[in-house]
């Protein structure tokens, strides 16, 4: 599906209030339009988009760009922002975060570590779009296809069928270290706003506890915006 050119006042996340029961407390956000603002990257980030086509140039670009601007208003200092061998990014000490982009926005989400009761964060960000059925069949299990086939609006509903996976894989990709595949976990009452996660894969079974890992999303305007946060076990 196509999309129009945004303009600032229509960011997908304006509006909403993500503390304290989005990832318990003091998450910063910060979503920027994408525009090319590699002259904003230090050194070793504009390493990685040398030889990068423009759109990727300026998504990566932005989205570190929004980073910053979270990183600012939890009160850090800017720094660079490297890759881990997984590619995920490494966030100074003290502190957790995440990032997306579509092609129009890039959204950061962090947190300081000592002050949240989150050890990791996945955010997505996806235009609500209709998704052809092989690509249905790609991230959704038989039940949760049944779900998606029952509602009036099935495109926003797989839209954040796919959001939700998304941000697990990167809430637990750092710690987890291997691929997640979409039938590794499964994901009911979408329709309601309260999604509820399964492990499907014994591995994630045997490594965390489902219900320690909390599943939130948001509709704006054309836009499902998703996070997940991993509590910590303190038992």
């Amino acid at each position: 599906m196509s999309q129009s050119a945004p303009t600032p006042d229509e960011s997908p996340i304006n509006g909403l209030d993500f503390a304290p029961e989005w990832a318990g407390t003091n998450v910063f956000l910060a979503c920027e339009p994408v525009r090319d603002r590699t002259s904003e990257l230090q050194e070793q980030e504009l390493a990685y988009i040398q030889r990068s086509m423009e759109l990727r140039r300026n998504t990566f670009s932005t989205g570190r760009a929004s980073a910053r601007v979270a990183l600012a208003n939890a009160g850090i200092e800017p720094v660079a922002l490297l890759r881990l061998e997984d590619g995920s990014v490494q966030w100074p000490d003290g502190i957790i975060g995440s990032i997306t982009h579509t092609d129009y926005w890039a959204v950061s989400a962090v947190a300081l570590s000592a002050m949240t009761e989150a050890t990791a964060i996945g955010i997505d960000l996806e235009p609500i779009r209709a998704l052809d059925q092989g690509v249905i069949e790609l991230i959704a299990t038989s039940e949760e296809r049944d779900e998606i086939a029952d509602q009036a609006s099935p495109a926003w509903h797989a839209t954040a069928l796919f959001s939700l996976k998304e941000s697990i894989y990167k809430c637990l990709r750092p710690s987890y270290g291997q691929f997640i595949e979409f039938h590794d976990v499964q994901i009911k009452g979408v329709a309601s706003g309260r999604p509820e996660l399964r492990f499907i894969s014994r591995d994630l079974l045997r490594r965390y506890n489902e219900n320690k890992l909390h599943l939130r999303m948001a509709v704006t305007h054309d836009h499902v915006f998703t996070l997940v946060w991993l509590h910590q076990d303190h038992s």
